[in-house]
């Protein structure tokens, strides 16, 4: 295990430039862990990184500092590899979690349509991404026009919006849960509710294990953090 470091400034300051937003630790700007300057277009989002550092005691604990996380996952993964992770992103859309209905269960197969219809239909409207639906774990092949559109729309992010709906969209399994979320569609709360709807109902009616629920709200706490991220982008 490494240890943490320890806190190494003792003023925090958030400065604009000429670049951008920078925050400044005694005067010197911070840099990614890859030696990258952290130089931010939202002031919102350089203050809340801010008082992230600010709020660091003797040793600098990065679990508590997610609005910068994800900065640095912007600046140092999404810029570099910014085609394949659009390509992942798009690689959800082809093989959405919502596109899928239960055949044995028709209980559970009636919750999902009620739940996750009205998201297909929110989408093909609002974005033109028009997903088909199928039965069981065979996967569903969707139009390549579909996946074109897909892909057109993540391309109009930046790499600091993207690094947020990456999150949002790997952790839901859901391209359509994760845009709506990011788009005010969807509040967190109810889009993890219907992005875990199987494994929930199958809580309600099976039992649930202390180990699923932990996972689950460490997964519902990630995605409450990146809607924040995403909010301070706007």
């Amino acid at each position: 295990m490494v240890a943490a470091a320890k806190r190494f400034w003792k003023e925090t300051d958030v400065t604009g430039t000429d670049n951008g937003w920078m925050i400044m630790l005694d005067g010197r700007a911070v840099k990614t862990p890859a030696g990258r300057p952290v130089a931010l277009s939202s002031q919102k989002l350089a203050e809340a990184v801010g008082a992230e550092w600010k709020a660091q005691e003797e040793k600098i604990i990065p679990a508590t500092m997610p609005h910068f996380r994800y900065v640095v996952t912007a600046i140092d993964r999404v810029t570099p590899q910014r085609g394949d992770i659009i390509n992942q992103l798009v690689g959800f859309s082809g093989n959405d979690l919502i596109c899928y209905r239960d055949p044995d269960q028709s209980e559970l197969a009636s919750e999902q349509s009620t739940g996750w219809n009205p998201l297909l239909e929110w989408a093909e409207s609002q974005h033109g991404i028009k997903l088909r639906i199928g039965a069981g774990v065979m996967p569903v092949k969707q139009d390549a026009e579909t996946l074109l559109t897909a892909e057109n729309w993540l391309s109009d992010k930046d790499d600091f919006r993207l690094a947020g709906l990456y999150n949002l969209i790997s952790l839901s399994g859901s391209f359509i849960i994760g845009v709506a979320i990011e788009q005010g569609r969807l509040a967190v709360e109810p889009g993890f509710d219907l992005a875990f709807l199987d494994e929930l109902w199958q809580a309600r009616k099976w039992g649930d294990d202390a180990e699923a629920e932990d996972r689950r709200q460490a997964i519902k706490q990630d995605m409450i953090e990146a809607k924040s991220y995403l909010s301070l982008l706007d």
